[in-house]
C-alpha cells in the first residue's frame, strides 16, 4: 500500500477557515468600538454619580458634579469631562469619595446636551478666575438637581442619556441604549 504524507485539500481548507474565524473574532473583540465605549462612559458616570449621591445622604454633606469642556491640547481634541465636588468650609473643592475617580473624560468627538431643571445649559471650560461651582447638586437629604445629559458623537442625533428622576434616582436611559 502506497501512502503519501501530507494534508488533503479539505483539511487545509478547514484550517484556513478556522484561522480566519479566529482572526475575525479577535479583531472584533479588541477593535475600536467607540459607541460601546461611549455607553460604558455614560454608565460609569451614572453609577459614580449615584454613589456620590449615596455618600451625600450617608455623610450628611453636600456634594456636586461639575460638567465642563476640557480644552484641547496639542495631541488631543477637546472633550466633555466631569468632576465631583465636595462643599467644605473653604468652598467647593474637587474631590470624590473613596474608590470613585475625582474626574473623568468622555471619549473623543462627543457632543453633550445638558438640561438642568428643564433649561438647556451651555457646557463651558472651567473658568480659572471664578470660584468652582457644581453643575448638579447632590444634597444631604437625597435631593438631586433634576438633569438630563445626552451624549452623542458629533454629527449624530442619538446617544446614551443619563438623567435624574423626580425621586433623585440617577439612571442611564436603557431604552435609548437597547436601540443600538
Amino acid at each position: 500500500m502506497l501512502r503519501h504524507a501530507g494534508f488533503s485539500l479539505l483539511e487545509l481548507l478547514v484550517v484556513v477557515v478556522i484561522i480566519g474565524l479566529g482572526t475575525a473574532i479577535v479583531g472584533f473583540a479588541i477593535g475600536n468600538n467607540k459607541p460601546q465605549e461611549l455607553r460604558n462612559n455614560a454608565r460609569d458616570f451614572a453609577n459614580f454619580t449615584a454613589q456620590v449621591e449615596d455618600e451625600a445622604i450617608l455623610g450628611r454633606e453636600s456634594w456636586g458634579v461639575q460638567i465642563y469642556r476640557e480644552a484641547a491640547t496639542d495631541d488631543d481634541s477637546e472633550r466633555i469631562a466631569y468632576r465631583y465636588m465636595h462643599l467644605t468650609d473653604k468652598g467647593w473643592l474637587a474631590e470624590a469619595p473613596r474608590d470613585i475617580p475625582v474626574s473623568a473624560r468622555f471619549v473623543e468627538n462627543v457632543a453633550a446636551i445638558l438640561t438642568v431643571e428643564g433649561t438647556e445649559q451651555a457646557i463651558e471650560p472651567i473658568a480659572k478666575d471664578k470660584p468652582a461651582t457644581p453643575t448638579i447638586w447632590l444634597a444631604p437629604g437625597g435631593e438631586v438637581t433634576p438633569f438630563e445629559l445626552q451624549l452623542r458623537f458629533v454629527g449624530e442625533s442619538e446617544g446614551p442619556i443619563v438623567r435624574s428622576d423626580a425621586l433623585g434616582r440617577i439612571e442611564l436611559d436603557v431604552e435609548q441604549n437597547e436601540k443600538k
